[in-house]
């Protein structure tokens, strides 16, 4: 089987979304058990009674690499993050606040 560049690219969001995960476990062990990396796309959740944190790979068309965010309701927080160590940070921000 030969891989296309948007297969390899695609598991190479996977893989940095997976590393995201870990260093986020790394840093507050606690959040191991509620943490759902999804199978098939480069999105982590970290399940929390007020509202998951949530860091997805964003687009390719804008500046940002990655989003976080608390999907709370009503009001749900999105921010852009340029990389995948500030996507870290930003999430260990948002579970320190919640």
């Amino acid at each position: 089987m030969r891989f296309t560049q948007d297969m390899t690219s695609a598991f190479g969001e996977w893989l940095e979304c997976d590393r995201i995960r870990h260093a986020l476990i790394a840093e507050r062990p606690d959040i191991a058990a509620r943490t759902t990396l999804h199978p098939q796309r480069p999105m982590l959740r970290i399940h929390l009674p007020g509202g998951d944190v949530v860091v997805a790979r964003a687009g390719d068309d804008g500046p940002a690499a990655w989003i976080v965010g608390v999907a709370a309701s009503p009001d749900p927080v999105l921010h852009d993050a340029s990389s995948a160590e500030s996507a870290t940070a930003l999430a260990l921000t948002l579970l320190d606040r919640s």
